[in-house]
């Protein structure tokens, strides 16, 4: 016969168990939440994509033989995915005031997490980020290489406590963080090539066209994050206002907002078109009629939401449908890859 009190303990210890594991997952899921755990995949997937589809075919024809290693390659993702989670974290610390206005379920710090802790976890994911990127710097044997991660996790600092709160400067500083998240991936195997001058002064003109192909995705991420930004910042005009931000939807108002957006929107369209002749005129009409479809049609819809958009919830809408036009944009390199 079982005894009935060991059979109570082992259900109460059952109930607890349950009880801490729902625990742990629930501030999993909030502390993935805190740090934008979709966006961090979405860099990593630009930055492996960059290294596979415009590296390998288009300057190493495939050979990976004299291309930094991928656990190097693995550790420079890492690093910028540390340094951008410290972002995340010191961004939210600084934003609870407005967080409580805009997006109140939302909450992580000041609810799940203290603010101290938030502090803490800021520190150590940039320190973690700044120490991988000086081992990077001493793999490329270049120590400003690894001067770029401590100084790009004090800017995320400086933006989260004051620049996000200055007309324009906020908006620009996470569109040019966006294209340097592709330029890195450039700096760094640039780096590592001039390392082999015996490949270097061969690969020159093809280094030169690559160079190119990341400058074009480095300005559409630049654009594209920037429209993003301040559309955001219509859909938060309420909690900015609260705490006194300078925004450009607070200081010029929600119609001046969009024509600006609708002017970046026009700018990143022409742009486009620009590259879509190139690639009608080299044939590559897989690559043509994608953008079109993903990228450049969305954009003409943004811009009618822009002008149909009243609420934070449409503002929310638009906000995602850059996201989808970012990550479309991106995904286009694997349809380049296929036609080298």
């Amino acid at each position: 016969m079982v005894n009935t009190g060991s059979a109570i303990s082992l259900l109460r210890y059952l109930s607890f168990m349950e009880t801490e594991i729902t625990s742990v997952i629930h501030r999993l899921g909030k502390f993935l939440q805190l740090i934008r755990f979709p966006n961090l995949l979405i860099i990593i997937l630009t930055q492996f994509l960059l290294r596979y589809c415009l590296f390998k075919p288009f300057l190493y024809d495939g050979d990976t033989e004299v291309m930094t290693s991928l656990l190097d390659f693995s550790l420079l993702c890492l690093a910028t995915i540390l340094i951008t989670s410290g972002g995340y974290v010191i961004n939210d610390y600084y934003d609870i005031r407005i967080d409580e206005v805009n997006k109140p379920s939302q909450l992580v710090v000041g609810k799940v997490i203290s603010g101290r802790t938030a502090i803490k976890w800021h520190i150590l994911l940039t320190l973690l980020g700044s120490l991988i990127g000086f081992y990077l710097s001493y793999r490329v044997r270049l120590l400003s290489f690894g001067l770029i991660f401590p100084v790009v996790g004090l800017l995320l600092w400086f933006y989260s406590a004051k620049y996000k709160r200055i007309l324009f400067w906020g908006n620009f500083i996470v569109a040019l963080l966006s294209a340097l998240v592709v330029l890195i991936v450039y700096v760094f195997e640039f780096f590592w090539l001039r390392l082999h001058p015996e490949f270097f002064a061969d690969l020159i003109p093809d280094l030169l066209s690559v160079q190119k192909l990341f400058g074009v995705y480095a300005v559409f991420a630049f654009l594209v994050t920037f429209f993003r930004e301040i559309i955001k910042d219509m859909e938060d005009v309420k909690g900015d206002a609260r705490v006194g931000c300078k925004s450009i939807p607070i200081i010029l108002g929600i119609h001046a907002s969009r024509w600006i957006v609708t002017g970046l929107i026009g700018l990143t369209a022409i742009l486009m078109v620009c590259g879509l002749l190139v690639l009608y005129h080299l044939s590559l009409m897989t690559v043509f009629w994608y953008l079109v479809l993903t990228t450049l049609i969305p954009m003409l819809f943004l811009v009618y939401r822009v002008f149909k958009s009243n609420t934070p919830e449409e503002y929310h809408i638009m906000s995602n449908i850059c996201k989808i036009i970012m990550v479309a944009g991106v995904l286009s390199m694997q349809l380049l890859a296929i036609s080298k």
